[in-house]
């Protein structure tokens, strides 16, 4: 009997030991480090209550049940819980440091020569949906013809001059209506030096909008179907900044035949990315957008049509 009462005791504290041992520890609990600036929702959706903003950086904490309707459901360093969408963060690893930035193009120039060659527009018409007319180059019947005629052009160049986020962004461009047709000769003289020229830029998406289901832009007769719609997207020159410091870059629906990936529901991948982007087409001045800046972009200027998306993984370039 002693013997029983003795080993009874060591049963019940080898069972809390083992008990214990199964218990995760806060060295095992999976972590997400936040990348962009984004919000802690309640709920896992995008129209759920924002309950919190988390800045770059900041390390959290994945909750149960992990993952769900592609976010992730955390608690952040303050002890506010919410849900993240899962393309804000990448999960946490030891000695966690972002990847190096990809180094600088060869022959990049500090600024945009007014001298570079704008080489002659090549347009097409765009076959519609099925049962409309087809859509010419100049988008439709009495609209921004210029304007038009420059996001609807199809030749692609044979070099691009890569230049800096900034040489960009930067451009000048005159305070003037919002339809080209209206401005004056001195104002359209403040753009022309620039309109045109093939460049490619490095910076990172932090907005992929889709163009389809709603009433349709002029430049494409008013299709409101994907794939006769352009895709807008923001890019920005440094992680974590917002759609108010972007330079807005656009491929059309004349290119998404030779690039399958381009679609929307692909392209939104590249949505608040960490992996640096390399947008190559033509510069091109959007008038009508004037109200966005500010809010949607920084400037008017656009690398609209794109016609190479590249993007930096594991040490090089590779396109998408």
């Amino acid at each position: 009997m002693r013997v029983r009462t003795r080993v009874a005791p060591c049963l019940v504290v080898v069972a809390i030991v083992i008990g214990v041992g199964v218990q995760p520890s806060a060295q095992q609990e999976q972590r997400v480090v936040v990348h962009s600036n984004a919000n802690l929702r309640k709920a896992s959706s995008t129209q759920s209550d924002i309950v919190g903003h988390l800045e770059p950086g900041a390390e959290l904490t994945v909750l149960p049940p992990g993952k769900k309707s592609r976010f992730w459901h955390v608690r952040a360093s303050d002890g506010q819980e919410g849900w993240i969408y899962e393309t804000l963060v990448h999960v946490a690893e030891e000695d966690d440091v972002p990847p190096p930035p990809p180094p600088p193009p060869a022959g990049i120039s500090s600024s945009i020569d007014p001298t570079w060659e704008k080489p002659a527009i090549t347009g097409s018409v765009l076959k519609g949906p099925q049962g409309t007319q087809p859509c010419p180059a100049d988008g439709e019947a009495g609209g921004e013809t210029e304007t038009n005629r420059h996001k609807n052009r199809i030749d692609i160049a044979t070099t691009y001059h890569p230049v800096p986020f900034g040489a960009l962004s930067t451009l000048p461009f005159p305070d003037a209506s919002t339809n080209r047709a209206k401005w004056t000769s001195e104002e359209l003289q403040k753009i022309e030096p620039y309109e045109g020229i093939p460049v490619s830029v490095i910076g990172y998406i932090v907005a992929v909008k889709k163009q389809f289901g709603g009433a349709g832009e002029a430049t494409n007769c008013h299709f409101s179907q994907e794939p006769f719609v352009d895709t807008h997207m923001a890019l920005v020159e440094q992680i974590g900044q917002g759609e108010e410091k972007a330079v807005v870059v656009e491929p059309t629906p004349r290119f998404y035949a030779k690039h399958p990936s381009w679609l929307f529901s692909k392209l939104s991948a590249l949505d608040h990315s960490p992996d640096p982007v390399r947008i190559s087409g033509w510069i091109l001045m959007d008038p009508v957008h004037k109200g966005h800046l500010g809010k949607y972009r920084m400037t008017l200027w656009e690398i609209h049509p794109i016609t190479k998306i590249e993007v930096f993984k594991n040490g090089t370039w590779a396109e998408f």
